[in-house]
């Protein structure tokens, strides 16, 4: 699902299924080979000259200068960069997609994907990448998302960055992406987001959070249990404070969202689904649930 790590959940949430095959442990977002197909781009605007440069330098610097450019460049030929998200076509949503690339690739050694995430925000690469996600342009919309799901993984400090930039704000507005795997990583990223302060939580509630979790968890399926499990974590993520303390006031609001909206915990046949039913008691969601 190309989402977060786990690793940092609590203790008492549920464990993940037991994948089929250890080498799809942890799947990628950005296929391989990614790294060098973005060598050429086949341009010869100066900054199309100017992503050649940073690109044999590996300068980051330079590539966060490069993601305001919107000089265009070529069709790419061949398999997309990425599963979901288009292809850029600019040399500015190129540079957000290398700074992706740059920080998958790292992720395999976690001091290096530390201190590339950590080099790439001091280099001023969060706001403007928030800030795509405002365009018009859905290259820029989606390689944004893509960008900040690598950059938010497990990065406390990224996180907050996000969340000062405006970032709930500006993922909720792709919400109702019609990309099942966008709003994967919308919730994922907002999740990373509000984890790091309980006023970005509230923002979050206050712009929809609660509606959007419950639509995720009904979306992701009983056939796709491995995202089914990251939309409940999400869930009970959200009702648990900064504290470790159950927030009351969300947990109302996720019940009766869940009553209002009783075909979202429907399985296909119409049957409400025991399985999410009883994760959501487990999350203390349990007060107004008992009936179903």
């Amino acid at each position: 699902m190309g989402a977060k790590c786990c690793a940092n959940r609590k203790d008492n949430k549920p464990a993940p299924p037991k994948k089929p095959n250890d080498k799809d442990k942890k799947q990628r977002s950005i296929k391989p080979g990614a790294r060098e197909r973005n060598l050429s781009i086949g341009g010869t605007t100066d900054d199309a000259k100017k992503f050649y440069a940073a690109s044999e330098k590996n300068d980051i610097k330079s590539f966060i200068r490069l993601l305001s450019s919107t000089q265009p460049i070529a069709e790419f030929e061949g398999p997309k960069f990425h599963r979901w998200a288009e292809d850029p076509k600019t040399v500015g949503t190129l540079a957000a997609t290398h700074l992706a690339i740059v920080t998958s690739h790292a992720d395999g050694f976690p001091l290096n994907a530390t201190k590339v995430q950590d080099d790439i925000r001091k280099a001023g690469a969060i706001p403007p990448l928030v800030n795509f996600l405002k365009s018009k342009e859905k290259d820029r919309q989606q390689c944004a998302i893509v960008a900040l799901a690598e950059l938010t993984r497990d990065s406390a400090e990224n996180s907050k960055a996000a969340g000062s930039a405006g970032g709930i704000g500006a993922l909720m507005k792709h919400k109702d992406s019609p990309i099942r795997e966008a709003r994967d990583e919308i919730a994922n990223i907002v999740r990373n987001i509000f984890m790091e302060d309980d006023d970005y939580r509230d923002q979050f509630v206050e712009t929809g959070g609660v509606s959007f979790f419950i639509k995720q968890l009904n979306a992701a399926g009983d056939s796709e249990p491995e995202a089914q499990l990251e939309a409940i974590l999400n869930l009970t993520d959200l009702v648990e404070d900064g504290a470790g303390e159950i927030n009351e006031d969300i947990v109302d609001q996720v019940q009766l969202d869940a009553i209002h909206n009783l075909t979202l915990l429907m399985d296909g046949a119409g049957e409400i689904n025991e399985d999410i039913v009883d994760q959501l008691k487990k999350a203390g969601i349990d007060a107004k649930l008992q009936g179903m």
